[in-house]
């Protein structure tokens, strides 16, 4: 692992240990592997989380797209979740919010795949076009 990953890690770490991002597990579609990943998030009442890839090419989003379960720490909490792609109004509206929340540094947002991610064993029946929050 090269320097700048080995910073990147550990800035991830800490944004995500504070709360300031949202720390992302995920399985690896083709290695079985597990990977961690920072990524800004909106956090709602409800339980349910959006989360947005800024490049379609990203693992991360790839990696839920074959396998939606997952688990994500933000601040002191973490637990299981399952992505649901999101798509139409609700697709925009959630990036819109993660710019929101994020500003420049999320400009990017919405170029990948968007998702809500619910918590494990309360999954709702649909397509993702559904209200989230």
């Amino acid at each position: 692992m090269s320097v700048m990953q080995r910073l990147n890690r550990l800035m991830g770490e800490r944004m995500a240990a504070s709360g300031r991002m949202a720390m992302i597990e995920v399985t690896g579609r083709t290695s079985g592997r597990t990977f961690r990943t920072p990524v800004g998030y909106v956090q709602h009442p409800d339980g349910t989380v959006w989360v947005g890839a800024g490049r379609a090419e990203s693992h991360w989003p790839r990696n839920l797209q074959a396998n939606p379960a997952c688990r994500v720490r933000i601040g002191k909490a973490e637990r299981a979740y399952t992505a649901h792609e999101l798509s139409g109004p609700v697709r925009a509206e959630a990036a819109s919010a993660i710019h929101a929340k994020y500003g420049a540094p999320a400009a990017r947002v919405g170029t990948g795949p968007v998702f809500v991610l619910r918590p494990a064993g309360t999954e709702q029946q649909g397509t993702g076009d559904e209200a989230a929050a």
